[in-house]
């Protein structure tokens, strides 16, 4: 069969560019034709036809009829209706409806409840972000937005480019695979690090390979101040420890590495710990790594007793 998404024609924007990488990738395997029109009369046409998407065109948000637009003047809703925040526009209606079926093309041994918790993930970090920048929603940022790269695919004032729309499309689905897959890796991680071991009274972490684990220890393990974990490098295996950090968007650390190890490397930093195989300390104090295991809980035991012995001195 095939399945036509009918889109605006002119500037590509991430809200049409998203939304037509969503239905690709729930859609993967069948016949899939873009159509970009402003035509009224096409999209009026099309409008209703079986397998027949219209995307950020039409007037009409109608997810039966496969009809989503958000440009209405009542727009297409919010995530927040009673205080109207984060509305919706169509790369975020697209995914409403059709990215639990994106998720479980991608992976479909996931349960039901674990397609549902990267769904929600997914629109809660990238696409609430994309429809609120296509609504007119500014924010202040430390660099380019999603929305902003995709908008730099289109043709400056001087130039008569190509049609950079299957481009960005393309961008999009590995932008949304990564996306996916890194909502799928934590979920399946967080079983992994809920059973690994405890060390140091129960104050360091050992996982067995380097997986997501921030927001497990923040939020389940008050007790971890470090997590050590394997990296695995073109001619070796090392160790690094990272301090684990508190819940929360604003989470702190739970300790800093010592001070005088901050920024050095190999036989400096041996020094330092008195670790002969310390590999190097992170300037910022929250990570530092080591040529084997035990080099590492050595560090970790030498970083948790300073600790200790600074919160004394501070008590007294």
């Amino acid at each position: 069969m095939e399945i036509k998404l009918y889109t605006h024609s002119g500037a590509c924007h991430a809200d049409d560019v998203f939304a037509v990488a969503i239905l690709q990738t729930a859609f993967e395997g069948n016949s899939i034709r873009v159509i970009r029109t402003r035509n009224p009369v096409e999209l009026k046409q099309a409008a209703g036809m079986p397998l027949t998407f219209l995307l950020d065109v039409g007037g009409v948000y109608d997810p039966a009829e496969l009809l989503f637009d958000h440009h209405q003047p009542q727009g297409a809703g919010y995530r927040q209706p009673d205080i109207k925040e984060w509305p919706y526009a169509t790369a975020g209606l697209v995914w409403r409806h059709y990215g639990a079926q994106a998720v479980s093309q991608m992976h479909p041994s996931l349960t039901s409840a674990q397609v549902n918790e990267v769904v929600d993930a997914i629109d809660d970090q990238v696409l609430k972000y994309i429809d609120a920048v296509d609504c007119g929603i500014r924010f202040k940022s430390h660099g380019p937005s999603l929305s902003g790269i995709i908008a730099s695919f289109n043709a400056a004032s001087f130039e008569t480019g190509e049609d950079s729309f299957p481009l960005v499309c393309d961008l999009a689905r590995v932008l949304l695979t990564n996306f996916i897959n890194r909502q799928v890796a934590k979920i399946s991680a967080m079983v992994q690090v809920r059973n690994s071991a405890k060390l140091s009274q129960g104050r360091v972490l050992k996982l067995e390979a380097c997986v997501p684990w921030v927001s497990v220890v923040a939020d389940e393990m008050p007790g971890v101040k470090m997590v050590v974990y394997p990296v695995i490098q073109p001619d070796r295996h090392v160790w690094q420890m990272r301090v684990a950090v508190d819940t929360g968007p604003n989470g702190q650390n739970r300790l800093t590495l010592p001070a005088n190890w901050g920024g050095l490397e190999h036989h400096a930093l041996a020094t330092a710990t008195g670790v002969k195989d310390a590999l190097f300390c992170h300037r910022s104090l929250h990570l530092a790594g080591a040529a084997s295991f035990e080099g590492i809980i050595s560090m970790a035991e030498k970083a948790l007793a300073m600790h200790q012995d600074d919160r004394v001195a501070l008590a007294a």
